[in-house]
């Protein structure tokens, strides 16, 4: 294992070390080692005398080496703390309620509280899958009652005080209208390309759509932009949520993020080296009835909500179809853009398919 830091340490010494420094129970020996995988940034461990998760970051992700900063890491391990903080009000239980972190050149981590094992996409019915997913979306409409601590818009980062703050300066609803005229400018590449797809109906689409984004409406809050099934523990209990990927922005345009996600982008990128794990392809029914329940608990029967988030959901779609093209034109990829999205080959592919839901959106 390779773990951020300056010293030459085994496995075992490095979970000694934090667990330790936090003052629980240390290993014994090297079988006492409970390994619950690993993402790209971080190994997983279960600490299971305490009932906790410990996470180290790697020192290679995405086959580079990760260079230590300690700003990035308290924007990281901060914005976690908070949105934990901030889900467990919305709904009691949901993340973590137990989470800390040390940032150090030698030694890093978090550690929270274990929230125990999942269902996991296969084991789960049709009915099953839909009720996690309306769990989510009441979940996401609650976040939107919760005032964020932070001020700002976007990532957040370590600002001139020490303290956390959306990467952006400016008002949500002026980020809004210029995003908007950003999203028709992806729209118009696509409609410019030289790809083959119904063009007339796809720029009527858009007409419709884009102008008609919800502005007022919208209010900024702390919600997760990363809600993959890895990230989820399906529990008979009910669902949790793991590892987020905090925001400062619209509640509408991240609960547009997942249900694009689910319907579309994770069923998709089944041949990619970050999501074949997943096997997304062969769980469309059950993304679908997630979908489903998602929409329903989100939107709680607001017609005005459906319509805000049909929009924004067509915007990730433009989006995505745009991110594929542009990957198209690049001369080369780097090893993150292959990791993430495939070769050309495959995402021109994917390309097609994004264009073919656009001309039926």
């Amino acid at each position: 294992m390779d773990f951020l830091t300056k010293q030459s340490v085994t496995e075992f010494e490095q979970i000694n070390r934090a667990l330790e420094n936090e003052g629980v129970h240390r290993l014994v020996g090297e079988s006492d080692i409970k390994r619950l995988g690993e993402g790209a940034w971080h190994y997983a461990y279960l600490v299971e005398g305490d009932q906790l998760v410990l996470r180290i970051p790697k020192k290679f992700a995405y086959d580079q080496a990760v260079d230590f900063n300690r700003d990035q890491l308290t924007a990281e391990y901060g914005s976690t703390e908070a949105f934990y903080k901030i889900a467990n009000q919305a709904e009691k239980g949901i993340c973590p309620e137990y989470f800390r972190y040390f940032i150090s050149e030698d030694l890093s981590y978090t550690v929270e509280s274990y929230l125990g094992t999942t269902e996991g996409l296969e084991r789960q019915t049709l009915q099953q899958s839909k009720q996690y997913g309306s769990e989510i979306g009441e979940f996401f409409r609650a976040l939107e009652d919760i005032d964020p601590p932070f001020e700002g818009i976007g990532y957040l980062e370590v600002g001139g005080n020490g303290e956390l703050k959306g990467g952006l300066d400016m008002d949500l609803s002026a980020c809004i209208v210029e995003e908007r005229g950003e999203y028709q400018g992806e729209l118009d590449a696509l409609l410019s390309s030289s790809y083959a797809f119904n063009k007339e109906k796809v720029t009527a689409t858009g007409k419709e759509l884009i102008p008609n984004r919800s502005i007022g409406r919208e209010k900024r809050i702390l919600t997760n932009q990363d809600t993959s099934p890895e990230n989820l523990i399906f529990t008979r209990s009910g669902v949790k949520m793991i590892d987020p990927f905090p925001i400062l922005y619209t509640g509408t345009s991240l609960a547009a993020n997942h249900v694009f996600n689910y319907h579309t982008f994770f069923p998709t990128v089944y041949d990619t080296r970050r999501y074949a794990k997943g096997n997304y392809h062969h769980h469309v029914p059950l993304l679908r009835a997630h979908v489903d329940g998602f929409v329903d608990g989100y939107t709680q029967g607001s017609k005005q909500k459906q319509t805000d988030l049909h929009i924004e959901v067509f915007l990730k779609l433009v989006t995505m179809a745009h991110t594929h093209l542009e990957l198209l034109q690049e001369e080369t990829l780097t090893k993150e853009q292959i990791i993430r999205f495939g070769t050309k080959d495959q995402i021109e592919k994917r390309l097609r398919l994004y264009l073919i839901e656009l001309e039926n959106f």
